[in-house]
């Protein structure tokens, strides 16, 4: 299994290597960089299974060689390092599906005990077709979870550092339904438990469902239902 390793640090590059067990793992190191140009290139030449890079690199993060990587249409395994203890770090790296996020100094057991995990999976699965569906899942869920904030294919596209444009085809692709077509489904399900509840008015509801404007709201809930929100309320 071809690995890549990056760390703008080079005592931390030889630690990798050093701790790294190449031969139990069936692992091969296909190569190194110093900065997320270098690691981006590299992955676009070698295609890697498996990706290990420090969090904190110089020209492009982490994450953003992670989504970047993914952009290609490249799907490795990745492994993200970091000195931060400051763990919204590894919170980004879990909305991209890494698949394991490991405190620096990195500790021998630790490390390999991840890649074990990897690759079992690599040898179970083939491939990493987990990664773009684990990707929307997260998605997903933080729509699930802010569907009353005001929410945009641009603005999620940046919570996961991809674009747009490509966040647009992964969704539809696998979900069957765009981004707003999924964002308003969630939106009007929840109108409807709110609508028979009679402490909120309709204008309420509209705004705790992520609608500044209420006869918006009230079209969107029509052309869903087949009624107006009134007349929903009173078959409640």
């Amino acid at each position: 299994m071809k690995t890549v390793i990056a760390d703008d640090e080079r005592m931390a590059l030889l630690m990798l290597k050093k701790f790294t067990d190449w031969e139990g793992l069936g692992l091969t190191l296909a190569g190194e960089a110093r900065d997320g140009q270098q690691l981006l290139s590299l992955i676009e030449r070698e295609r890697p299974d498996i990706v290990i890079t420090d969090i904190k690199m110089p020209v492009f993060s982490g994450l953003e060689i992670i989504a970047k990587t993914l952009e290609m249409g490249l799907k490795p395994y990745f492994l993200i390092t970091s000195a931060y203890t400051d763990f919204a770090f590894a919170r980004q790296a879990m909305r991209l599906n890494v698949e394991d996020f490991l405190p620096k100094p990195v500790d021998k057991k630790e490390l390999n005990d991840a890649l074990r995990c990897i690759a079992e999976k690599i040898e179970k699965n083939g491939d990493n077709k987990d990664l773009v569906s684990g990707l929307v899942r997260n998605a997903c869920q933080y729509i699930d979870m802010h569907f009353g904030e005001k929410l945009s294919l641009e603005s999620i596209s940046r919570h996961f550092y991809i674009s747009p444009n490509y966040f647009s085809a992964l969704f539809k692709k696998e979900m069957g339904v765009n981004f707003l077509e999924y964002l308003t489904n969630v939106r009007m399900s929840e109108a409807g438990k709110l609508l028979s509840d009679p402490k909120y008015s309709i204008a309420e509801i509209a705004e705790m469902t992520g609608y500044r404007d209420a006869s918006h709201f009230g079209l969107n809930f029509s052309k869903k239902y087949g009624m107006t929100p009134s007349a929903w309320r009173r078959t409640q």
